[in-house]
C-alpha cells in the first residue's frame, strides 16, 4: 500500500482501527465455538458437531450483514472523524461497504479452524492459515495493485480470503466424513473397547 502514498496508507491504517471493532464478535467466535464441538465429539454426536459448525456459519452470516449495513450508514461520519479526503476517504467506503460483507468469509475459516482443532485435525487448521496469510495474500494483493492501484489491494485480500475459506468448507466435509465413518464403526461394533480392556488385564495378569 506504501506504493501507493501517504493518503493510500492513511486509509489502509483507519481501517486496520475499524477491523477490530467492527468484527470483534467474528474474531470471539472462533474462541467460543471449539468447545462446544469438542465436547459433542467427544460424546460422539457428530450430528451435533455439524450442527453447530451449521449453526456458527449462520451466526457469522447474520453479524456480518448486521456489521456491514451499520458500517454502510456511517461511513459518512468516519470519514469526517478522521477528516479523510481523496484515495483515504475512497479507501474507507470500500471496505466500509462490499469488503465489509467479504468478512464473512474470514469467519468460515475461523470457524472451520475451530472445528479441525477440536476434531483432532490441528495441522489442517494450520495449512489453511498460512496458505490464507501467504498464497491466499501476497499474489491476490500484487496481482489487485497491479490492476485496480490501493483499491485493488484491498480487493486482493477479500478474493484471498474467498479462496481460503472454499478450501477450508471442501477440507471440512472430507473431515466430516471421516468422523462419521469412524463413529459407524465404532457402533457397529459396541464391545470393542471392553473386549481390548480385558485383553490387557489378562495380558498383566
Amino acid at each position: 500500500m506504501a506504493e501507493y502514498g501517504e493518503s493510500a496508507v492513511a486509509g489502509m491504517a483507519i481501517i486496520g482501527q475499524l477491523i477490530p471493532v467492527a468484527f470483534g464478535v467474528i474474531f470471539a467466535l472462533s474462541g467460543t465455538i471449539g468447545p462446544i464441538i469438542g465436547q459433542n465429539y467427544g460424546a460422539g454426536r457428530i450430528d451435533r458437531v455439524q450442527q453447530s459448525v451449521r449453526d456458527g456459519l449462520i451466526f457469522t452470516a447474520l453479524v456480518i450483514i448486521a456489521t456491514s449495513t451499520i458500517l454502510i450508514i456511517v461511513r459518512g461520519p468516519v470519514i469526517t472523524l478522521f477528516n479523510a479526503d481523496g484515495i483515504t476517504a475512497e479507501l474507507i467506503i470500500l471496505f466500509c461497504g462490499p469488503l465489509a460483507l467479504a468478512w464473512f468469509f474470514n469467519g468460515v475459516i475461523f470457524v472451520s479452524n475451530a472445528a479441525f482443532n477440536n476434531l483432532g485435525r490441528p495441522f489442517i487448521s494450520t495449512w489453511i492459515n498460512w496458505g490464507r496469510h501467504t498464497l491466499g495474500t501476497i499474489p491476490f494483493v500484487i496481482l489487485g495493485g497491479m490492476w485496480f492501484g490501493p483499491k485493488g489491494v484491498l480487493i486482493g485480500q477479500a478474493v484471498g480470503g474467498v479462496v481460503f475459506a472454499i478450501i477450508a468448507l471442501v477440507m471440512l466435509r472430507r473431515v466430516f466424513a471421516a468422523c462419521t465413518a469412524d463413529d459407524t464403526r465404532e457402533k457397529t461394533k459396541p464391545f470393542q473397547r471392553h473386549t481390548r480392556l480385558m485383553q490387557i488385564f489378562n495380558n498383566r495378569r
